[in-house]
């Protein structure tokens, strides 16, 4: 992309004065520069002409009758069309005070009666080639500013593949069904569309905040990568130590996520990640790890993935245990409502629990 390109078409240039005579002379000097000249009597006309075509360059008369100079500089300055296209006053008048009053009202130069041909070509040429330079570099920004942001919107697909990826291994390694991620990533936006139409949470659970749910809740266990294996399959009890190395995954996982993102600015996504890999083995009544949140102080995201993974984990067939159908899971489940569980959100996940993807099958070898 040039920074500058060339000019497509002749540049309009306006030119506002309610004598003919100033009209005409300017008129053919533009005209010899090989632009265009665009006549107006009044700045009642001239406002009628710019809602068909914007100008690239005002030449305002101060002095006419019903709206000055000034005037029409003002209305131009105010409107976010117009408000850049430069504007130059034109005037009889020598004194100080226009010039000054012209300059706060936004002008960007005075051509002074009777007009002079080497002057106004410069001053045109000059101010019409800088704000076509301005237009130029704003539009060189933009798709700068586009490239980047499609460049970071690459990089941020790239980390989340990553991370996914990751999330694989560690499924990979444990004994859980191969499907697992996928359920819990189905179901998690099932449950949360399903929230969106509950006045309960209705202006929590946004368009984005489905999408974010999506991506994220298959991370919740990501933390379980830096447990060893023998531990994470073992048939039978955990010792205490192994059993604080599987909570730890908690801790684990969150560290794991901030520090991929430490370099990123923090947004909806990323929190909602770390958060879902931290807190989603708090419980509703406190009782939970690793820091014994309880009800609202657990994020929502966390919450809604607790009762997801649990449903996957009973109706799923593990080494250690074999599936059990969904009306014993839901069963069991009902017991911890209030306890493990929100009483709000499972009260949604009561109606929708049919719509839950389930497969039974396992990852043990």
């Amino acid at each position: 992309m040039e920074l500058f390109a060339a000019r497509e078409q002749p540049a309009e240039i306006m030119v506002v004065d309610d004598l003919e005579a100033n009209q005409r002379i300017l008129a053919q000097i533009i005209e010899s520069m090989g632009y265009i000249a665009v006549p107006a009597a009044s700045g009642a006309e001239a406002l009628k002409q710019i809602a068909k075509k914007l100008p690239q360059l005002f030449l305002l008369d101060i002095t006419m009758p019903d709206m000055s100079g000034f005037e029409l500089c003002e209305i131009l300055k105010s409107s976010p069309l117009t408000k850049e296209i430069p504007i130059i006053f034109t005037s009889a008048s020598t004194e100080l005070e226009d010039r000054i009053t012209g300059f706060q009202l936004g002008g960007v130069d005075f051509i002074t009666e009777p007009f002079v041909l080497a002057e106004v070509t410069a001053r045109i040429d000059t101010h019409l080639k800088m704000y076509e330079m301005q237009q130029s570099m704003e539009s060189y920004n933009r798709h700068l500013n586009q490239v980047i942001q499609e460049q970071v919107k690459q990089i941020e697909e790239q980390k989340k593949d990553m991370l996914y990826a990751l999330a694989k291994i560690t499924e990979s390694s444990s004994n859980i069904s191969e499907h697992h991620l996928e359920n819990v990533k189905r179901n998690c936006k099932t449950l949360a569309q399903a929230m969106q139409f509950s006045p309960v949470f209705e202006k929590e659970v946004t368009n984005s905040f489905l999408e974010n749910i999506e991506i994220v809740s298959p991370l919740h266990d990501i933390g379980k990568i830096a447990i060893p294996t023998d531990v994470l399959n073992k048939p039978g009890k955990l010792t205490k130590e192994e059993m604080q190395m599987v909570k730890g995954h908690t801790v684990t996982g969150a560290k794991i996520l901030t520090e991929i993102y430490a370099e990123a600015e923090k947004n909806e996504f990323i929190q909602m990640a770390i958060d879902v890999a931290h807190y989603h083995h708090e419980k509703w009544d406190g009782t939970g790890y690793p820091n014994g949140l309880y009800q609202d102080q657990i994020p929502l995201a966390a919450r809604i993935v607790a009762i997801i993974e649990c449903y996957d984990t009973l109706t799923g067939k593990r080494c250690y245990k074999s599936a059990i159908s969904p009306e014993q899971s839901m069963e069991i489940m009902e017991q911890e409502v209030g306890k493990s569980f929100d009483p709000k959100i499972f009260d949604v996940f009561r109606r929708v629990q049919k719509r839950m993807v389930i497969h039974t099958d396992s990852g043990c070898k």
